[in-house]
């Protein structure tokens, strides 16, 4: 998870760097802990609302389970993590540490598919480049597991498991979102 406690200092920086650590910021999961206090503007998203229940957007909009979000004793304490790990996120990639992706989804309101997509654009709003944040769950990705052989970059002789877009992500990070097609193995889906 993030670090989102306090600012992270040059010494865990360095030792980031000496052991080639892979920081992953995880800012949905930092986010979902008060983000349902109001209905997110995402909700409203074609793209969200396909993946996701009908009554479960329905009991994420009702006054009720706003309210309890909205109530709960470590409200600000939850906004104030978020904003401490959105400016951790960019000192640790402005220092150089290799950023990895990740979003701790599939428990409750933390919905697989759409929060990786909302991943890539508070990374991008914390202050890292669009392609920074692609290679973050791309290239990094493959570093930190060990599987560059195979995975993380479109090389010849590597899987190819790719989306094409309809739209230039570098452009606006959002545009992950419009998918043409995908490939996996250089096979189309």
């Amino acid at each position: 998870h993030s670090v989102r406690d306090a600012a992270v200092d040059v010494e865990l920086i360095a030792k980031l760097k000496k052991n080639n650590a892979t920081a992953i910021a995880t800012l949905t999961r930092e986010q979902s802990t008060f983000i349902y206090a109001i209905v997110p503007p995402w909700f409203d998203d074609p793209f969200f609302q396909r993946g996701v229940e009908p009554q479960t957007i329905a009991t994420l909009r009702s006054a009720a389970y706003r309210n309890k979000v909205g109530n709960d004793p470590d409200f600000a304490k939850n906004k104030a993590a978020f904003e401490m790990a959105s400016d951790n996120l960019r000192k640790l990639y402005q220092a150089g540490v290799r950023i990895g992706f990740g979003t701790d989804t599939g428990p409750p309101a933390r919905f697989l598919g759409f929060f990786e997509h909302w991943e890539m654009e508070l990374m991008v709003q914390a202050g890292l480049p669009p392609m920074a944040v692609i290679q973050s769950a791309s290239k990094n990705a493959a570093e930190f597991l060990g599987v560059t052989r195979d995975f993380g970059t479109l090389e010849k002789g590597k899987r190819a498991d790719l989306i094409v877009l309809d739209k230039d992500p570098l452009d606006d990070i959002r545009n992950t979102r419009t998918i043409h097609s995908v490939y996996l193995g250089g096979e189309k889906l």
